[in-house]
């Protein structure tokens, strides 16, 4: 399940939960696009507290966008993600090799605050 939430108009939000559809990374999708229409540059912020996965429509979606964004990464700054799992930390902060110009960094689920501070913290340049 996906909910989109309030944040600054420059930080695209979301809270995953259970298992992400592909009706859901359509929202997703228009969302981020919507963000990135108003913006040269954005921030994200993902909070997968109670993420368990992700269907095979919405995988393959999110690989369809991914490769459609190539050459466009530079316009996510940066990426907060907020998990209770140690692993996915690791691993989203490692994810931040393959994003040359996007920042990505782990957060605990006590830290949504500043997680979402630090995602705005971008020029909201239009």
């Amino acid at each position: 399940m996906l909910e989109i939430l309030p944040s600054p108009p420059h930080v695209a939000a979301f809270h995953f939960t259970g298992t992400l559809t592909g009706a859901d990374y359509d929202r997703c999708i228009a969302e981020l696009e919507a963000r990135l229409g108003g913006y040269r540059r954005i921030g994200l912020y993902v909070d997968l507290t109670g993420f368990t996965g992700l269907t095979a429509e919405a995988l393959g979606k999110d690989l369809r966008y991914a490769l459609g964004k190539f050459g466009e990464y530079h316009r996510f700054a940066r990426g907060a993600v907020i998990t209770e799992r140690e692993w996915m930390a690791r691993v989203s902060e490692f994810a931040g090799v393959f994003f040359p110009g996007t920042e990505i960094r782990a957060f605990a689920p006590g830290e949504r605050a500043e997680a979402m501070a630090w995602a705005a913290d971008v020029p909201a340049e239009r």
